[in-house]
This record gives structure tokens, sequence and C-alpha cells, in this order.
């Protein structure tokens, strides 16, 4: 017999309400697979693969097919000399020839035999192919990043609901130490109610905190790929581990946006190898099948095929263009000077991000342990402010003063905490390590 327990949570699961716990790792390893962005820039690739393909196909012999019926109504004439046949020089006659029922058909075969471009091209397409890899790989980092971002934003507002609701409990024995004491005459009714209107602002803070923790639970279903209508929960406390400043010895040259200057730069300079190719002629090698058939009908129908077949090979060289091609590379050369600019500028940017990320991480280590201190002091401070509240030795007014000192630092421990964790998500991106795989 299944116990209830078992029978509810089967219940659950098969009706959806299920909430699915997930850990950083887990929302971006789905992030990574099923997020849309990330399913588009795929099928880019396939896209570019397909253009590999088409390319490489212009190299094999090309086969066509023509067929032409013609039905001559009046057979086309043509004007030659009388002399030709006897008659007298200076005269001249129509004469039609042929029969009035064509049908022709040739088959033709055609082989590059020499296009320098044709290899520059596929040089150039493996080039496309790597730029899509690359671009599949930016897009997952910041899929990655986001993902990362929103999860501990989630987690700082989920600990503060939770310091908030502390907070009331603690409120709430305030609240019936005042009232009893109001009662004995030993307090003031505007001291329960400003301890009351406390709560209530509290109260409000929390809904509107909750608000804003389930906002970035969407948020984090729809990068991960996770229908809206399915229930996820997370870790809500954020690590706390201590994290171990990089040194100075990173680079960053594995970054996606050095990476992806680089490939352009290769292609820049395969365009104009190509510009230049095109003052080279291609040579190609044809075969052409060739069959007439020539008819006519009625009492003296008669039908006469001819086949004809021939080799042959064609070269083609464009001269001289109005010096179109010299433009064109001079264009890409102004363009390849621009991208060596720019892989100039992003390493420096990088290098700028390492830097602001390393003293980042220095920083926030430091406020976080400052922070610490300033929780647990405020922590003390106000359970004795409470103990000398009960006791009546202080007014309600320190203990107001007491409790908001606590809340501003619960929550600059917490925002300490999360610039700790986006400081170290910002080093790993500026590393070019956001994602291992």
């Amino acid at each position: 017999m299944l116990r209830l327990p078992l029978i509810v949570g089967l219940f659950l699961l098969s009706s959806g309400v299920w909430a699915q716990k997930l850990t950083l790792a887990d929302l971006t390893d789905r992030a990574l697979t099923h997020n849309l962005d990330v399913r588009s820039i795929q099928l880019e690739r396939e896209i570019t693969d397909a253009r590999i393909k088409e390319v490489r196909s212009s190299a094999l012999p090309q086969v066509n097919f023509a067929g032409d019926y013609k039905y001559y109504l009046k057979i086309p004439a043509q004007v030659i000399p009388l002399s030709a046949f006897g008659g007298p020089e200076g005269s001249y006659s129509a004469a039609a020839f042929g029969l009035p029922w064509n049908l022709g058909s040739t088959v033709q075969a055609n082989q590059i035999l020499y296009n320098p471009s044709l290899m520059i091209g596929l040089k150039a397409a493996k080039v496309g192919r790597e730029v899509a890899d690359l671009q599949i790989r930016r897009t997952r980092e910041d899929i990655a990043y986001n993902v990362g971002a929103t999860y501990f934003n989630a987690q700082t507002v989920a600990q503060q609901v939770q310091f908030l609701e502390g907070n009331i409990k603690a409120l709430d024995r305030s609240i019936q130490i005042t009232d009893l004491q109001f009662q004995q005459q030993m307090a003031k009714g505007i001291d329960v109610d400003r301890l009351r209107l406390n709560k209530v602002s509290m109260q409000t803070q929390i809904e509107s905190l909750k608000a804003d923790y389930a906002r970035m639970l969407n948020m984090l279903k729809f990068l991960a790929g996770i229908p809206q209508t399915e229930t996820i929960e997370i870790e809500q406390r954020i690590e706390e581990t201590a994290i171990v400043v990089p040194t100075a010895e990173e680079s960053g040259l594995n970054r996606t946006e050095l990476l992806l200057l680089d490939r352009q730069q290769v292609a820049n300079t395969l365009e104009q190898r190509n510009i230049k190719a095109g003052f080279l002629p291609t040579v190609s090698a044809y075969g052409v099948a060739n069959h007439s058939v020539f008819a006519i009908g009625g009492n003296e129908s008669y039908i006469k095929g001819i086949p004809a077949y021939w080799l042959g090979l064609q070269v083609n060289w464009s001269i001289f263009d109005g010096f179109t091609r010299r433009n064109k590379l001079a264009q890409k050369q102004l363009e390849g000077q621009q991208l060596s600019l720019d892989l100039q500028k992003t390493k420096e940017s990088i290098s700028m991000d390492i830097s602001n990320a390393r003293t980042q991480m220095t920083v926030q280590q430091q406020n976080l342990k400052t922070s610490d201190e300033q929780v647990r002091l405020a922590q003390k401070v106000y359970e004795q402010t409470q103990l000398q509240f009960k006791e009546g030795t202080i007014d309600i007014s320190n203990l107001i003063q007491t409790e908001n000192s606590l809340r501003e630092a619960q929550n600059n421990y917490l925002s300490s905490l999360v610039k700790l964790r986006t400081a170290e998500l910002d080093w790993r991106k500026a590393t070019g390590n956001l994602i291992t795989k």
C-alpha cells in the first residue's frame, strides 16, 4: 500500500504542480541546450554547412539538357545567287531549305579545369563555418552569463525575504510587549501603532520582493527553455565559499571576440585573393551530344535524324573591367586595416575588463567580510535593545532605529555577497572561461 506522501507526490508530479529544484549548474546546462537563441544560431550553423556544400558542388561536372521543337507554317527562305547553280551572274532567288518539323535535343557536360576563385571560395567557406561555430559559442556565453546574473539576483531577493520575515517575528514580540505595557499604562498607544506601522511596511516590502522573485524565476525559465507553465525552485542560499582572487597572468586570449576578429581577418585576406584571382582566366572543358530530327508529313512523309558530337575547351578572361576589381581590392585592403585596429582595441578592452574584474573581486571580498561583521554586531545590538526595551529602560524610537540599522546591515551584506559572485562571473567572462564545453 502506497504511503500518503508518496501518493500526494505522484499526484503533484502528474498534474504539473511539482516544482523542480534546480541549481545554477542545472539551469546553465539546460539553457546551453534548450535556449531558443542557442537553437536558432545552431540552425544558422547548419545553413552555413549547406552553403559550403553548394560551393563544393560547383567544382563537380555540370550536365545540362536542352530540347527544342519547331513546326514551320512557312519555312524561312534564304537568298542565294543563281550563278551558284549555273545561272546568270548578278541574279538572285529566294529558296526555302529544310522541312517543316524540326526537333532538336542537346546534352552538354562542363567541367571546370582551372578557376582560382573556386579554390579560394572553398577556403572561405571553411572560415565561414569556423565563424558560425564562434557565433554559437558567443551566444552560449551570453546565455550562461545572463542565467548566472539572474540566478544570483533571485537568490539575493530570496535572502532579503528571509531576513525580513525573521525581523517581523522579532517585531511581533516587541509589539506584544509594547501592547502589554500600554495596557498597564507603561507605554503610549502611539508606540504600539508605530511598531505596527513598521511591520506593515516590512510586509509590503516582502510582497514586492516576492513579486520580483517570481519575475526572476520566470526569466530563468525563459533563458533555460523551460515552459512558463512549469514550476521551478532554486537554491535560495547564496554560496559563501571563499573566492581566490586571480593573479595578473590571465590575458583573455581565449575570448570569443578575439577569435572572431581573427577569423574575419582571414576571411578578408581570402576576399582580397579572390579579387586578384579575377585578373586570371578560367578554363573549362565541355562535351556536347546533339541530335536533330527533320520531318514532313503527308503522302510524301519523310523523317531524318542527324546526330552530332564534339568536345571543346573554353577560356574566359575579363581583360578590362573599368578598374572595378582594382577599386574592390582597395576597399578590402582598407577593411583589413580597420580589422587590425578593431583587434588592437578589443585586446585593450579585454585587458581593462580583466583588471576591473580582479579589482572588483578584491573590493567585494573585503566588503563582504566587513558587512558580515556589521550584521553580527547589528544583530547583537538589536537583541540587547529588545531586552532593554522589554525592561523599560529605553523608548520605542531606539528600538525602531536599531531595527532599521539591522535591516540596512543585512541588505549591505546581501549586496556585497551578490556583487562578489557577479564579479567572479565578470572575471570568467573577461578571461574567456565562462563556459567550459
